[in-house]
């Protein structure tokens, strides 16, 4: 039986993919008129979700929320089944607050081809909501593959050599993942004739070792290429870089986290992470974790490009949280919970503040933030409090986050892991201050003289122009420090989420029986 709300959940795909049409045609029609209408289609994604999380708040506090939309469209297994329970909405709600507050930025900061941009970047949405709401592999690789296919033109959406070179080599890896991807889905369907993810759930143990196996080792070799991890890991950086500060927190800030879900669904929800323990790949994964962690905050101190040392920091702190997330306990997902939440608006700020700050700047180079602290204070002074956040200087969420996760290495007596944690926030304090140092480098005296009462003046007209970008950036500093403060907030949603990927029956038995 479908109630109002199981469309709603439609909506939070459907919305943004028939946006992108309608913004082509307003384009035409009138500039205004385009702009208003991606403002408000954000903010009904937005609004779409957050009206889920509030008018079901006592069944999600009580964890026996739930919502499915099923429509069998070839028979067989080939069927758009759309389900939510508190992990997937979790993940839902943190994507649409990010995913607003960059194309509410991008309104700003975005000065030509605006109608090919926000068609592109509401595809991209609606594939990003897709995949976490999604309960059929089918359905899930489509999403996966619209994800690789509408992201690539944004990467080279400045025409240049090196943004073109940059598309190319994420597509590359893109497809590769998603040929790995599809090869265990197809594997799945000649062994077990479905690709629900709930029946394969049910079916798996039914599979041969080897067969198991191979499927096993497919989605790790898909999902490693997508999370960006060691060894091939280098072609995040390329991408994060090459495109405008937007898209590269869309990429960084809201996709890996993405990823990750998905990671979350298929070796927990779908595949019995035991499975990954009897074949002793839970200790190989976080090995890896670990190695591409403590190399990403290595790369990132030794880059002079500004992008691209972002983009390396995040290389480290995704495979931090797929580390700690093998350690399967409630202490651990509870850390690598928080750190998603920090990690979705710390680097998100963080992209998005450089976008502002090197507006004018001829490059992404270190020389051209020579000054820049004296130029824009009020922002940069914003940015500062990110990265101290993103290190782990409390009082601020990334170090609760951080804090957490540090615990439960040292609780499951991995102590390698906890050194790791503890040596990746002392790394990035170095490269850090590099930048920070830079930017507070001497300048004219005319410049930094400059009145901080015309700095303050600027901030009363914080909806207009350029403005509106350090708003955004201002938002996310206000989230970093609120949440740090008051972390409490995210114990309900996170601990719900907590008990679907320690009960997966749950999951399983919803789906099939909704």
């Amino acid at each position: 039986m479908m109630s109002w709300m199981n469309i709603e959940l439609n909506l939070l795909i459907l919305l943004p993919a028939f946006s992108a049409p309608i913004i082509l045609i307003l384009d035409r029609i009138n500039e205004k008129l385009r702009k208003i209408f991606v403002i408000l289609s954000a903010s009904l994604s937005l609004y779409f979700v957050t009206a889920l999380f509030f008018a079901n708040f006592t069944d999600i506090k009580k964890g026996s929320f739930f919502l499915q939309y099923t429509f069998d469209y070839f028979g067989g297994p080939f069927i758009i089944n759309f389900s939510m329970d508190n992990l997937s909405l979790f993940f839902s709600l943190l994507i649409s607050m990010a995913v607003f507050l960059i194309i509410i930025y991008s309104t700003s900061y975005i000065k030509y081809n605006k109608a090919k941009y926000y068609a592109l970047f509401f595809l991209v949405a609606a594939s990003i909501q897709g995949s976490v709401l999604t309960a059929d592999l089918f359905t899930m690789y489509l999403f996966i593959e619209g994800i690789t296919v509408f992201t690539t033109p944004l990467i080279s959406f400045k025409k240049t050599e090196k943004t073109t070179e940059a598309a190319m080599q994420y597509l590359y890896y893109g497809i590769i993942g998603g040929v790995f991807f599809f090869i265990s889905i197809i594997l799945i369907y000649f062994n077990l004739g479905t690709l629900k993810i709930a029946e394969t759930a049910l079916g798996f143990s039914e599979i041969s070792g080897p067969m198991q196996l191979t499927i096993i080792i497919f989605f790790l070799l898909s999902l490693i290429i997508k999370l960006g991890i060691f060894p091939i890991h280098f072609w995040l950086p390329k991408a994060h870089s090459a495109c405008p500060a937007p898209v590269s927190a869309l990429l960084s800030g809201v996709l890996l986290k993405v990823y990750l879900y998905i990671f979350m669904r298929i070796f927990w929800t779908m595949i019995s992470f035991d499975y990954l323990i009897e074949l002793h790949i839970s200790t190989f994964i976080m090995d890896l974790a670990l190695v591409s962690s403590l190399l990403g905050h290595i790369f990132a101190l030794q880059e002079d490009d500004f992008k691209k040392m972002l983009a390396y920091s995040s290389i480290g702190h995704i495979g931090m949280i797929l580390a700690v997330l093998m350690l399967n306990n409630q202490a651990a997902f509870y850390g690598a919970m928080l750190h998603i939440a920090a990690h979705l608006m710390m680097k998100s700020g963080l992209f998005l503040s450089s976008g502002y700050l090197l507006r004018t700047a001829g490059s992404h180079h270190i020389d051209e933030l020579e000054g820049i602290g004296h130029k824009n204070r009020i922002t940069f002074g914003a940015f500062v409090i990110i990265c101290l956040g993103t290190i782990g200087m409390p009082p601020l969420l990334g170090f609760v986050s951080k804090w957490y996760i540090l615990l439960a290495f040292l609780k499951g007596k991995h102590f390698f892991a906890a050194l790791v944690t503890v040596l990746g926030s002392l790394i990035a304090l170095f490269y850090y201050l590099r930048y920070i140092s830079k930017a507070y480098a001497e300048v004219s005296p005319e410049l930094k003289s400059a009145s901080w009462s015309a700095d303050f003046a600027e901030l009363l007209h914080f909806l207009k122009g350029d403005q509106l970008m350090s708003t955004i950036v201002y938002v996310f500093t206000l989230l970093i420090i609120f949440f740090g403060f008051s972390f409490q907030y995210f114990d309900m949603p996170v601990n719900t989420a907590i008990i679907e990927l320690l009960n997966p029956q749950k999951y399983i038995d919803l789906v099939l029986g909704g």
